[in-house]
């Protein structure tokens, strides 16, 4: 077997470090970006090479793209941000350049389910800007995996369960949509590294082991504790205050509304006609029990990482 050299952007996170193990589970060669030194001298140790680092530091994504063979590329919107979609436009153009400058052939993107589609607002829209920043570089081939929302985005809204006793969110709580963990994120992009037989852009869904509905989780989460917690759909006013209160900025706050909404008008924002797609296989119930469950009752939660 030929071994590749792969950069993994946001590797000390919940998808990027999966991948990075994975691809040094494999036998390859992994250039480990990421902030935090203790997770990343966690890689170095298993034979990833760690550059501790910000990706909006055009100078240092291009140095760790350096004889890459291939990039997994992830945005990790910062929750302090004043302004999300801009910064996050920043990194993808940083991608983009040291992708092309450095001849990088191969990228994987998480990005957005319903990304394909400006209708959609949010963090979905944010992901397609990064798509098109991508699709710009010329001879990259690259795959946007368009993963639906992540079991993990609930830690955002853990505290309010402590506190209300309510899984209060600012979604519709009957709209159905996709939901997936990170770890069937990162498998679906080490597969396609691994594989290495995609050309020009394309993308694939990862879609939800089914589709599920904030009154389906919360009963699910009422089973698992053995107490009920019911479903509460915040107004925007209320529900950015609360986010704002624990230290989230306004546009991130506004943004995670308008991404409800999006879900709450559209439920599930795959493409029509059906493209290539692929289905999660973690039940959303292991999650609730192995991480949600465990997390009420150990501390206050924590904002998710990508």
């Amino acid at each position: 077997m030929s071994k590749h050299t792969y950069v993994v952007t946001g590797a000390t996170g919940r998808v990027g470090s999966r991948v990075a193990r994975g691809l040094l589970d494999a036998g390859h060669r992994v250039n480990a970006i990421g902030r935090n030194p203790e997770r990343l001298r966690a890689l170095a140790d298993l034979g990833a090479t760690a550059f501790q680092g910000d990706v909006r530091d055009a100078g240092f994504v291009h140095r760790s793209f350096a004889a890459a063979d291939a990039a997994l590329l992830v945005v990790s919107e910062d929750p302090a941000s004043r302004d999300v979609r801009r910064d996050v436009g920043d990194v993808a153009v940083n991608y983009a350049n040291a992708l092309r400058t450095n001849n990088v052939p191969f990228a994987v993107f998480i990005s957005s389910i319903g990304s394909h589609d400006e209708r959609y607002r949010g963090f979905v829209l944010v992901h397609t800007d990064v798509e098109k920043s991508l699709d710009a570089v010329p001879d990259l081939n690259v795959v946007h995996v368009r993963a639906g929302f992540f079991f993990e985005n609930l830690f955002y809204w853990l505290p309010r369960i402590q506190t209300r006793g309510t899984l209060a969110v600012p979604i519709d709580p009957d709209a159905g949509f996709d939901m997936v963990p990170a770890g069937d994120v990162a498998t679906a992009a080490v597969r396609l590294l691994l594989g290495l037989d995609f050309r020009g852009k394309s993308a694939i869904e990862l879609r939800g082991r089914e589709v599920l509905t904030m009154r389906q989780v919360a009963d699910r989460v009422s089973r698992q504790l053995g107490t009920p917690v019911p479903v509460e759909r915040l107004t925007r006013e209320a529900d950015v205050d609360d986010l704002v209160a624990h230290g989230l900025s306004y546009d991130f706050a506004h943004l995670m509304n308008d991404t409800g909404d999006t879900f709450s008008r559209y439920g599930l924002l795959r493409a029509e006609p059906p493209q290539a797609a692929v289905t999660g296989t973690t039940p959303i119930d292991d999650f609730i029990r192995g991480q949600f469950a465990p997390a009420l009752t150990a501390r206050a939660g924590a904002a998710p990482t990508r």
